[in-house]
């Protein structure tokens, strides 16, 4: 594991980027082969793939591609689990996909799906599930390391990106454009870094309605049943009524947000969340008579994901940098998934983002079977994107994602040593919106048949 710990080294440089090795190609790839050999122990799901896929040892990146987890195996538990509350099972489902042992929960005070999260989480395995905007939620297990390994790359990142950023004793009012709590991912790492950097008492949420992962359930279930025509009339009434009610409290306190944020726009501020949300307090201002340029230039803005469904203006984004003057020193816009540790931040001088040396990047054709990363470690390939995450630790972190990318290999611009990502688009919102993947399906298949394997043993005993 000599190798791979040396790569480990870096999430503790302020640059990883041009601090990493020379030969970062071979070095990873000798990485990935010790990780593998690793979890494959640990995984049973792994292990079984690999067997089945005739793969020993990874000796090139092309022999990781059957070994690769889509998204869908995050969400691959059975919807009754949820449904019918039985909880031991959805836990022996998230057993398939993590390294570390789960017991001790007591399951009499599981009630609905935030219970199962925070029993989980009383427990030391911080599960988190994901914004569920493709209407069923995924659910990612992360163990203790992982979790404050992600709270310092999330500081690593943003610190790299803005320069105004890099002086660690500095403190600001912060504007998170999130909820005050939940289980999302993204949720408690904004606000864990938002914690570090904050005046006392001086950090805000757009809401103090909290993101449920149990009400995101309810609703994914619900419109299903309203379009096949079984949900009854006296339900779609009381849904229809506790998402008005919902909607309505978090409409107030973001408009409480934005009347703060925008009060206050001659003081330096740190404001971090979502682009499209980002838009919504440029689009007030705007109504005000607040023209571009009007914060105070040392206000920050880390920001990541698009519109995220949003019917939003097409240059939406180039509102914002105008209204805000982005540039290196108060701007960072991050780009990843929640499947892997950290993200990768926005490299000014390449108008692209840096990917961190402990994530490999494997640019796959549209169907994820066939690698096109450049045999000699330098080039520019479009295709679909995955990634090795090599410092994930409660989970094996080989994932493949629904996201078409151009990545640049061997490119040595301004020193750094990494690939970079020059754009990015979700197959889905292609002409056509496909996005079919193949080794997806073969690993979903795995994880259903562990599940139907335990649940016949539990009826068995």
């Amino acid at each position: 594991m000599q190798t791979l710990s040396a790569l480990l080294q870096l999430t503790e440089v302020s640059d990883p980027f041009r601090n990493a090795p020379e030969n970062l190609a071979a070095a990873q790839l000798q990485a990935v082969g010790e990780r593998f050999a690793q979890r494959r122990q640990q995984i049973r799901i792994l292990d079984k793939r690999a067997n089945e896929a005739g793969v020993t040892e990874l000796r090139t990146l092309s022999d990781a591609v059957p070994l690769l987890f889509a998204d869908a195996v995050f969400k691959s538990y059975p919807d009754s689990f949820i449904e019918h509350g039985k909880w031991r099972h959805l836990t022996a489902w998230l057993q398939t996909l993590a390294t570390h042992k789960i017991d001790g929960l007591d399951y009499e005070k599981i009630a609905d799906l935030d219970d199962w999260i925070n029993e989980l989480r009383r427990n030391g395995h911080y599960v988190m599930s994901s914004s569920g905007t493709s209407g069923k939620q995924s659910f990612i297990y992360q163990s203790e390391a992982d979790r404050e390994l992600g709270w310092r790359l999330l500081a690593q990142g943003i610190r790299w990106a803005a320069s105004g950023m890099r002086d660690p004793s500095r403190r600001y009012p912060v504007f998170l454009l999130t909820p005050s709590s939940g289980s999302y991912t993204g949720t408690e790492r904004m606000a864990k870094f938002g914690e570090s950097i904050a005046q006392p008492g001086d950090i805000h949420y757009m809401s103090d309605v909290p993101q449920s992962a149990a009400h995101t359930t309810r609703m994914a279930r619900m419109r299903r049943a309203i379009s096949d025509g079984t949900a009854l009339p006296s339900e779609i009434e009381a849904f229809q009524k506790e998402n008005l009610d919902r909607s309505e409290r978090v409409q107030a306190d973001f408009r409480r947000f934005i009347d703060q944020l925008l009060e206050r726009r001659r003081e330096p501020m740190f404001i971090m969340g979502m682009m499209g949300m980002l838009y919504q307090i440029v689009a007030t201002a705007r109504e005000r008579g607040i023209p571009d340029g009007d914060f105070h230039p040392d206000t920050i803005i880390s920001i990541g994901g698009g519109k995220k469904g949003a019917n939003l203006p097409e240059d939406f984004q180039q509102q914002c940098e105008r209204f805000f003057n982005f540039n290196a020193t108060n701007f960072n816009d991050g780009y990843g998934m929640g499947e892997v540790s950290g993200f990768c931040p926005w490299f000014h001088e390449a108008k692209a983002w840096a990917v961190p040396p402990w994530l490999v990047p494997l640019v796959l054709d549209s169907t994820g079977e066939q690698l096109l990363n450049p045999p000699d470690g330098k080039g520019i390939v479009e295709g679909r994107l995955a990634m090795i995450d090599l410092i994930a630790d409660g989970r094996w972190a080989g994932v493949i994602s629904g996201d078409k990318v151009i990545v640049e290999f061997g490119h040595c611009i301004d020193g750094v040593r990494t690939p970079i990502i020059r754009d990015v688009v979700r197959y889905k919102d292609l002409p056509g919106g496909d996005d079919k993947l193949s080794c997806a399906g073969t690993i979903d298949a795995y994880v259903r048949g562990e599940i139907a394997d335990m649940t016949e043993a539990r009826s068995a005993n």
